[in-house]
């Protein structure tokens, strides 16, 4: 139930003790930490944590250009959801596919919201100007997608858990490119982009780093 922060100058590791359970953090403009697991938001100033009861179960986060959280709750019927960086209030949407249980979300320039449906093997697109979805079926025996990010384009990358690839989503077109994983079990959970357009993840089973570059 901590979170730390880690200084690479000095290489101090300060932890902040809290009640309830973590699971992944994002870090807004404001530099406050945003944590799942139960979601709460952390202000590092005051050494604050601020609980969302709303939402006891949470997994996926991102943040939107107005700060606000948005997570998806795997443990229920699909459903995302948007905490009001503002006011704290939080507002819910069903997915249209019943169980798929959507594990990581990204949000895109457009504010577009993106979900990995791990069971259904999905990926769902989220308007929330006009609160409609749209769902693009992954190819494959078994696609799970779990990790997940939008690249520089607005394309959604995502790893498929069971079937080890890389996958490319290009909203334009709904066309999907898979790029098979040179090692099995790649276990990849969570990605990122950097400046050059690298998407970064990481391969648990095998204590290794990398990226894929097109």
């Amino acid at each position: 139930n901590k979170i730390g922060r880690w200084d690479p100058d000095t290489q101090k590791i300060t932890e902040f003790q809290d009640t309830i359970r973590k699971h992944t953090i994002r870090i807004d403009d404001e530099g406050r930490v945003w944590s799942t697991g139960g979601l709460s938001r952390f202000d590092p100033k005051t050494g604050k944590f601020t609980h969302i009861p709303e939402v006891p179960t949470s997994y996926g986060i991102a943040l939107d250009k107005e700060g606000n959280a948005w997570f998806t709750e795997l443990l229920t019927n699909g459903r995302i959801g948007r905490v009001d960086a503002k006011t704290l209030k939080v507002t819910k949407w069903t997915l249209p596919t019943a169980n798929g249980r959507p594990r990581r979300i990204q949000v895109d320039d457009d504010g577009i919201v993106w979900a990995a449906e791990f069971d259904s093997g999905k990926i769902a697109r989220f308007d929330p100007k006009s609160e409609t979805f749209k769902e693009y079926q992954l190819p494959g025996p078994m696609p799970t997608p779990y990790g997940m990010e939008v690249d520089h384009a607005d394309n959604v990358w995502y790893a498929s858990m069971y079937t080890d690839v890389m996958g490319r989503l290009d909203p334009k077109t709904g066309k999907v490119t898979e790029y098979p994983s040179p090692y099995g079990e790649r276990g990849t959970r969570d990605m990122t982009v950097d400046a050059k357009g690298r998407i970064w993840y990481g391969a648990q089973p095998y204590f290794k780093a990398g990226y894929i570059r097109v």
